[in-house]
């Protein structure tokens, strides 16, 4: 059984993560642990990640349970995969920058395994040029960026393109990665 290591930042694609969550542990077969930035929880509650996971939720650097005394370390030594999802242009310019201030920023520092970024942001973000330079920084390290999508910007209410991909599509790459750092 492959195990996956979700992390939710503060964006709005947020809300949608249990039930994401709970479809990728299904048709994965997987594990899936769950980390969820500060702001992410304005979005999403630890208490439904938990329940759509069946782990543990962990919200800060300091955050221990009975199995994991420092999550930044075991739950990467586990993760077959490490999702960031929804992949904020914070967190993003946090890892091309190898800035460790928070539990996700450091779990991608301290990651063995693929990292996957899924990116939600406002198209406007998402064309800045420091966006896509930072993009470019994370795939020379390795990294594995998915393009965001055509949506409506919850401002607004307006097309836009910059949001998170659908799950469909999120799964496929998942797949992909996983076949090929386990052959």
């Amino acid at each position: 059984m492959k195990t996956i290591l979700v992390c939710i930042t503060g964006a709005v694609a947020a809300v949608v993560m249990p039930s994401y969550v709970l479809q990728i542990r299904k048709e994965l077969n997987a594990r899936v642990f769950i980390m969820v930035s500060d702001n992410a929880t304005k979005f999403v509650t630890p208490y439904a990640l938990k329940i759509h996971s069946g782990n543990e939720v962990f919200t800060n650097t300091y955050d221990v349970s009975d199995d994991t005394l420092v999550p930044h370390i075991k739950l990467t030594q586990e993760a077959d995969l490490i999702m960031i999802m929804p992949a904020t242009a914070n967190i993003i310019a946090k890892a091309a920058n190898g800035i460790c201030d928070d539990l996700i920023s450091t779990t991608i520092v301290a990651a063995k395994a693929p990292v996957i970024f899924v990116p939600s942001m406002n198209e406007n973000m998402w064309y800045a040029n420091t966006v896509q330079r930072n993009l470019k920084v994370l795939q020379n390290d390795g990294h594995y960026i998915m393009e965001p999508r055509r949506g409506i910007e919850i401002e607004g209410m307006k097309e836009t393109f910059g949001v998170m991909p659908l799950l469909k599509d999120v799964i496929s790459v998942i797949n992909h990665v996983l076949s090929m750092s386990n052959p």
